[in-house]
């Protein structure tokens, strides 16, 4: 007869009391869930932690390196954890992270072992913990710098969900030679954003960092805006870098506040690297500046211009067209008032004329016209002078 535990006998007779219409009521007394949780950390010889925070190691290549891990199980059940390590990236957010388990290794990680073993599988009872020694042998072709790992505790559970629980220490392999601790700004852009007042405004900066060095570095941002001469403006801003890895990149965004629109301001970032904990130093580090024109032109008060402008524009065309127009109507005027009085000088020539009267016509025609010897004449033929 096989035999079956009283818990899952307990959940069947549950059900079929459940499926009689609830009839009958279980009784008993009611367990909290076990726990899984485990705690990592680095530690001496002893098995004892010694107070790091994470694995940090100078060395040069080809060198083999010794230290130890202490592992505890602080659940409320025995555990089942792996030992391995990975490699170290920045992700999306800048973030330090650990390769998956199952992504090949490529990096420091590769250098680890657990008793020669790239993982090592450990039993912890409730509340016990183990101290396991590993070794680090860096590849006499390893280049300078730092090669950034982690060592990683993984317990996994089962059930309905397979969950796994890492924790792990970050380690960093520091390899001798030419190091090269240099953070740059590889891209830096800005926008300014106006409302309806002119003296209040904001520029959004968006900069990405590059650590194309070979040593893992923090930094410090600041970041300022001038005007006109070189007036400050707005409220300058100032943030700390999350530590960025060799040969990563993070992205980051700042904001200055309180800028006026006075046209244009320049945006000036200053960059100053660090090292990350207890690192060691690579001595002094450079500041990094780059310098932004950005538009912070008063749309508003532009607004206001050009609606004025446009309307003194029809003003003004509008005088013109009637001062020309009147032009137009004094010209036409004068020249109707020239033509009757040339018509009516015309008809009193013809009258004088017909009556003969030299003293008309002198009166009415000119001068050279009416002194001219065939301008009249008594001579009934009208012939003139022989």
């Amino acid at each position: 007869m096989t035999s079956v535990p009283l818990r899952r006998l307990g959940a069947l007779i549950a059900a079929v009391a459940l499926g009689l219409g609830g009839l009958v009521l279980s009784t008993g007394v009611a367990h909290a869930e076990d726990t899984v949780g485990i705690g990592i950390s680095p530690a001496n010889d002893k098995g004892k932690p010694d107070g790091r925070s994470r694995f940090t190691y100078q060395a040069k290549p080809g060198q083999t390196i010794t230290d130890h891990v202490r592992v505890t199980n602080t659940g409320s059940t025995r555990v089942e954890v792996t030992l391995y390590a990975a490699d170290a990236y920045n992700d999306e957010k800048g973030d330090f992270a650990l390769a998956d388990s199952t992504e090949k290794k490529a990096g420091a990680a590769a250098w680890v072992t657990f008793d020669g073993r790239p993982k090592l599988g450990l039993t912890l009872k409730r509340g016990e913990s183990k101290t396991v020694p590993f070794t680090v042998a860096i590849p006499a072709d390893a280049g300078p710098g730092d090669h950034p790992a982690g060592v990683i505790a993984s317990a996994v559970t089962g059930g309905q969900v397979t969950v796994e629980r890492r924790i792990a220490n970050r380690m960093y392999v520091r390899v001798g030679g030419d190091l090269q601790p240099v953070l740059t700004i590889t891209s830096f852009s800005g926008v300014y954003h106006s409302g309806l007042n002119p003296l209040d405004g904001s520029i959004s900066v968006t900069a990405t960092i590059t650590n194309s060095g070979n040593v893992a570095l923090e930094g410090t941002t600041t970041l300022s805006a001038t005007t006109w001469f070189g007036a400050g403006i707005g409220r300058p801003s100032r943030a700390e870098l999350p530590e960025i890895l060799p040969g990563s990149t993070t992205t980051v965004n700042f904001e200055i506040t309180g800028v006026p629109q006075v046209g244009y301001a320049t945006a000036r970032m200053l960059l100053q690297g660090g090292i990350s904990g207890d690192a060691p130093d690579p001595g002094p580090l450079p500041v990094i500046q780059r310098d932004l024109l950005i538009a912070a032109i008063p749309w508003v008060v532009v607004a206001v211009l050009l609606v004025g402008g446009l309307l003194w524009l029809v003003l003004w065309l509008r005088r013109r067209r009637e001062d020309r127009y009147a032009r137009e109507w004094m010209a036409h005027t004068e020249a109707e008032a020239a033509s009757r009085a040339a018509e009516a000088d015309a008809q009193e020539l013809a009258m004088a004329v017909a009556s003969g009267s030299l003293a008309a016509q002198r009166a009415i025609l000119p001068d050279e016209v009416a002194g001219s010897p065939w301008a009249h004449t008594d001579d009934p033929d009208g012939q003139g002078p022989q």
